[in-house]
């Protein structure tokens, strides 16, 4: 089984605080990152405020049904990452499904779109590999190693549930955590060169297509 794990956060603590522009973001990008996704990949919607009312992210359709969202309270929880946070709404999405370790996790942060079925389409044809990563430094728009976009990802459900939060913080970010993490565990990673992907950083709204 193939899961798309959409990770999103109404109020954010980190980055720029804009309500409405969130929404708007959220709204744009996830719409068009559906359009994209195969059929043979079922999508959840996962979001970190524990809000019980209905939100805007409940409205969202693929394959002619509603796309299922899950609430969780981890962003109430004080930590100081933002990387952590996600990692843990990943992991709550994992149990609440009993989804298998060999089965297959798609990551895409809700904010940014993916522009084409690209990707989706070469995890879907490579069921042999266990991460679909680029390794990539933003800042210097190079590859690197050590370094990742964990924007659009896919890995094995088992190298997410057994990654501890905590080890984030021994590193200069998530993304190079996550690096270092996959490369450790796993050999059979296939070295993605383009995603797709139209990225807006939360910390400063900066923009670059990947």
């Amino acid at each position: 089984m193939i899961y798309l794990i959409i990770t999103t956060c109404i109020n954010n603590h980190f980055g720029i605080k804009n309500a409405e522009q969130r929404k708007q973001e959220y709204v744009t990008a996830i719409t068009e990152s559906l359009r994209h996704l195969p059929s043979e990949i079922k999508p959840v919607i996962v979001e970190n405020n524990g809000i019980s009312n209905e939100t805007y992210l409940e409205h969202f359709q693929h394959n002619n049904s509603q796309v299922p969202i899950i609430y969780t309270t981890n962003n109430h929880r004080g930590l100081t990452n933002k990387g952590m946070i996600e990692l843990l709404d990943i992991k709550d999405v994992i149990n609440h499904y009993a989804i298998k370790d060999n089965d297959m996790i798609i990551k895409l942060t809700g904010r940014y779109t993916v522009t084409s079925s690209l990707f989706f389409n070469t995890v879907l044809q490579h069921p042999e590999i266990d991460a679909f990563i680029k390794f990539y430094n933003v800042c210097t728009k190079q590859y690197y190693i050590n370094d990742s976009i964990m924007g659009l990802y896919a890995v094995r459900a088992s190298l997410l549930r057994y990654w501890s939060h905590l080890t984030i913080n021994y590193h200069l970010s998530a993304e190079v955590a996550f690096a270092y993490h996959v490369r450790l565990h796993t050999e059979n990673i296939y070295e993605v060169q383009q995603l797709d992907l139209d990225c807006i950083f939360a910390e400063d709204g900066v923009k670059l297509k990947v």
